[in-house]
């Protein structure tokens, strides 16, 4: 008795992905406000900029070791894994899957690579639309209290990290077509380029804080 084909897209297990990332990104958020409680919100706002750029670095990190240890489809459809939000709730799939074709691409230990490696962008997608929100909702505190920017805050206009933020949403759009094309070179190769893209924009918006601080 063979088995139903798996959806290439199955978003039910989206709300417990968010979760978690909600959960992940929570750890630096409470970092940042801790540690910098006392100062104001361009300092705030720069501190997140930088813990996410390095986040953001450890995931492209990630994104390749994923690629390198032919994870990239440990899990064949997106956002979960078989339709799952995580290999624990797959372990019967992948159990087939992996009998079938013992050395892969779905395996129970490269299954865990990929969901890993989307729980960490999904984190990461949740700290940039942190810092969106907050350099919005800090200049318009501003200009509603009527009082002059600092130098710092005036250096972090909205449409930096809202920029930020549409692009992330591309590079999400760009991690499903990897694993829905199958791993398609130019997609992989457009997906890796969009990281860069996105490590650049962080990058700039640090050092362009910097710059004017």
């Amino acid at each position: 008795m063979t088995s139903a084909p798996q959806p290439l897209y199955d978003l039910a297990p989206i709300a417990w992905l968010m979760v978690v990332g909600i959960g992940l990104a929570l750890v630096p958020l409470a970092w940042v406000w801790r540690r910098h409680r006392g100062g104001g919100p361009a300092k705030r706002l720069y501190a997140l900029t930088v813990l996410t750029l390095f986040l953001t670095f450890d995931l492209t990190l990630f994104g390749a070791f994923t690629r390198l240890s032919d994870s990239g489809l440990g899990c064949p459809d997106w956002p979960g894994c078989y339709g799952n939000a995580s290999p624990l709730g797959a372990r019967h799939e992948i159990a087939m899957a992996q009998a079938a074709q013992p050395t892969g691409p779905v395996t129970h230990d490269k299954a865990w690579v990929e969901m890993v490696h989307r729980y960490l962008a999904t984190g990461v997608g949740v700290l940039i639309l942190t810092l969106a929100g907050a350099t919005w909702a800090a200049r318009r505190r501003q200009r509603r209290s009527g009082e002059p920017l600092g130098d710092g805050l005036a250096s972090l206009h909205p449409a930096w990290p809202i920029a930020t933020l549409v692009w992330v949403c591309l590079q999400g759009a760009f991690g499903a077509l990897t694993v829905t094309w199958k791993l398609y070179p130019a997609i992989v190769t457009l997906h890796l380029l969009g990281a860069v893209v996105l490590l650049a924009l962080l990058c700039a918006r640090k050092c362009k804080r910097r710059a004017r601080g």
